[in-house]
């Protein structure tokens, strides 16, 4: 039996996951090798800070509550946005030229070896290339207002985080919903790469019927190389 064939033994009791020997089994070994991650103390620092920022600013403004109301609809469709388009993008042939980039590599290499927890994390090279966008809405909102949205968005971001790792090591927290938010993903790397888009939130592949039984979605062959080489090809 090779790996794809037991990695991907996908029912509705879940998969036959391969997971390296250091894949954290107990919640504080979970924690610890979460924690001990750049970008998991990334985006905690900016959870804080941002946080920190809105506390000290004052004049808190109930209608401010709106914000993370906002961004709590839009997550499930900014993650399969991503999930799809970004992540999954295929390199193409324009001008004479290949196209690529290299945050959907560095998800291909994710899809090649599931298990390898370093790869499991928002890639640093992300956090540069987004932190111009952060500035945008200093140019059109009261800073303070900017401040609180900001950490809620980045407090989303962590929490993403945490649950595409949970996917990907041996101990998962008590609880359906984790539960589920792990079943899915590792469908979508065992079984079909084209479904169960959602990472920490699944409202996404519901609306866009992307959440089939995984007994009638048929397996690809290709979960592990989303560039299109079929699982069995040398």
């Amino acid at each position: 039996m090779n790996k794809s064939d037991t990695a991907n033994s996908s029912t509705n009791k879940g998969i036959k996951p391969l997971f390296t020997h250091d894949a954290p089994d107990s919640a504080g070994a979970a924690f610890g090798v979460f924690f001990s991650h750049p970008s998991a103390l990334i985006l905690s620092f900016l959870v804080v800070t941002f946080s920190a920022l809105r506390v000290s600013a004052g004049n808190f403004n109930p209608w401010e509550l709106i914000s993370p109301l906002v961004i709590v609809g839009l997550w499930p469709f900014l993650e399969w946005i991503i999930h799809v388009h970004i992540l999954h993008y295929k390199p193409v042939r324009l001008f004479g030229r290949k196209w690529d980039f290299k945050l959907p590599q560095t998800h291909r290499d994710h899809h090649k070896e599931p298990w390898d927890v370093p790869q499991i994390f928002i890639p640093l090279h992300v956090f540069p290339l987004v932190s111009p966008l952060l500035l945008l809405p200093y140019l059109v909102f009261p800073p303070a207002i900017v401040h609180g949205v900001l950490a809620f968005f980045f407090l989303m971001a962590l929490h993403y985080e945490w649950c595409h790792y949970l996917a990907h090591i041996k101990w998962c927290p008590p609880g359906s919903y984790y539960r589920r938010r792990v079943q899915e993903h590792r469908w979508h790397h065992f079984h079909n790469e084209n479904q169960w888009w959602g990472v920490s939130m699944g409202l996404g592949d519901r609306v866009f019927r992307t959440n089939p039984d995984p007994k009638s979605a048929g397996r690809t062959g290709t979960a592990y190389d989303i560039s299109g080489k079929s699982n069995t090809e040398s």
